[in-house]
């Protein structure tokens, strides 16, 4: 059975063994909850992190040109690092670890414990490229979609900037709502609008939404005007017939003035 979000969400504050106040930074979290460590660099870019690798003596090589990035995870035999440009704004990277934590949850980890879980211990030198996959284990279709070697994930996107597949589309659909999750739950959100007396019903209640995510849970603005519309949208519901048809009055007047 898949887990959604806030399933999601309780696993990694379990694994961190508490929770954070808001505005999350997720920083200190990360580090307990998951192998990952975190590295921001000036200018990030595919060229910015080969060097950083090379300069470690970490033999990865990213598959990509180069192009500047917002965010960037590489995960290998287990482990993570969380690549983000140390210029944007504390909004910005706290919402982008909070996608790339994500990703390394979803896109890595989770498909890769499947794996181990189906097929037993040994699958790990396949899953680490030490070694290629048996008959049996090919068969399986257990690895089918699971990451072989080092992951990389670099935000791929075309020479327009375009995302190249639905697959890519649904993952970072899925990284957003983890993210969205981590940083701003739902339930807390709605505890604190309900607090504040919002009434959903009110032209105004998206922009009230928006002002909650940004001052209160530290989200980007770009990222809280989307989320609040959608929140605004599910909790007002859809304009009914009669609203969408209501009759208006209209007035006519003569050339005169006279009604």
């Amino acid at each position: 059975m898949n887990r959604g979000p806030e399933a999601w969400a309780s696993e990694f504050w379990r694994l961190a063994g508490r929770t954070e106040p808001f505005p999350r930074t997720l920083e200190r979290s990360m580090s307990w909850a998951l192998p990952l460590v975190l590295v921001k660099l000036t200018g990030l870019s595919v060229l910015r992190i080969q060097h950083w690798l090379t300069e470690k003596r970490l033999p990865v090589a990213c598959p990509s040109q180069n192009r500047p990035l917002e965010a960037c995870l590489v995960a290998a035999r287990g482990h993570g690092i969380i690549f983000l440009d140390g210029r944007d704004s504390p909004d910005f990277q706290r919402f982008a670890l909070a996608h790339e934590i994500a990703h390394f949850l979803l896109d890595y980890r989770e498909p890769r414990r499947k794996a181990i879980s189906s097929l037993g211990e040994s699958a790990r030198e396949v899953l680490d490229g030490h070694r290629i996959a048996t008959t049996r284990e090919r068969v399986s279709g257990v690895l089918s979609g699971v990451p072989l070697g080092t992951f990389t994930h670099l935000m791929e996107r075309t020479s327009s900037g375009a995302v190249r597949s639905l697959k890519v589309l649904a993952s970072e659909d899925r990284a957003d709502l983890l993210a969205l999750e981590l940083l701003a739950p739902r339930r807390a959100i709605l505890e604190r609008l309900k607090a504040a007396g919002i009434c959903w019903e009110e032209t105004t209640a998206a922009s009230a939404v928006e002002g909650t995510l940004v001052q209160q849970f530290g989200l980007p603005v770009t990222v809280a005007r989307s989320y609040s519309r959608t929140l605004a949208m599910t909790y007002r519901g859809p304009r009914s017939f009669q609203e969408w048809f209501k009759p208006r009055r209209v007035e006519f007047r003569c050339s005169n003035g006279k009604s």
